[in-house]
């Protein structure tokens, strides 16, 4: 069994057993959240998952491929991807452990989106970023229902020693799209949650 991160912003439910999913594909469980692995076959999507209201899930982005372009490797969860890149950030302005594999916004630098087929109740992530950066949450009806963000320093430039990081959060009602988007900088996400 691999080792799971537990994040005290995510706190225990009652328990998630094999039981409570009825097609739990590439996971772990453990008392606190499930850890979704990455899938790249073809899937027969006609099957449904049925997730249990306060679900929490980790996407286990250690086991992508280095630039590895990121799109459905989560759809097995509802969970698509646009804009995204698997690396693991050679630039040590990053602050990051060398062999920790991230998402970064490309081709397009500056801009993640992530889209939820089943609505979700709260995001969380880890983000670096050489600018000011903005976590948006959407609606089913492309309404911005939510916004956070991480501000940074006006007299920092791209050339840094060490670029910001903070954990970004948001909160709603049935949220089926989120962004990351920095003005003029680079953006790396890692040790993302959902909660359903």
């Amino acid at each position: 069994m691999k080792n799971l991160m537990i994040d005290e912003d995510f706190p225990a439910v009652d328990g998630i057993g094999l039981f409570e999913l009825k097609n739990p594909i590439n996971s772990e469980f453990n008392s606190t959240e499930i850890t979704v692995y990455p899938q790249r076959e073809e899937l027969n999507l006609e099957q449904e998952l049925t997730i249990k209201t306060s679900t929490k899930i980790r996407l286990a982005l250690e086991e992508l491929y280095c630039f590895e372009v990121i799109e459905n490797q989560f759809q097995h969860w509802g969970i698509t991807f646009k804009n995204a890149i698997a690396l693991q950030p050679s630039n040590p302005a990053f602050v990051i452990k060398p062999t920790t594999t991230v998402i970064m916004g490309a081709p397009k630098g500056g801009h993640l989106e992530i889209n939820f087929k089943y609505p979700v109740q709260k995001v969380c992530g880890m983000v670096t970023s050489s600018s000011a950066t903005v976590l948006s949450a959407y609606d089913i009806e492309g309404k911005k229902v939510a916004e956070t963000g991480m501000s940074v320093s006006h007299h920092m430039s791209s050339d840094a020693l060490n670029f910001p990081n903070a954990q970004l959060k948001l909160s709603g009602c049935n949220l089926k799209k989120v962004t990351f988007g920095t003005f003029d900088g680079q953006l790396i996400l890692h040790h993302f949650r959902v909660e359903f």
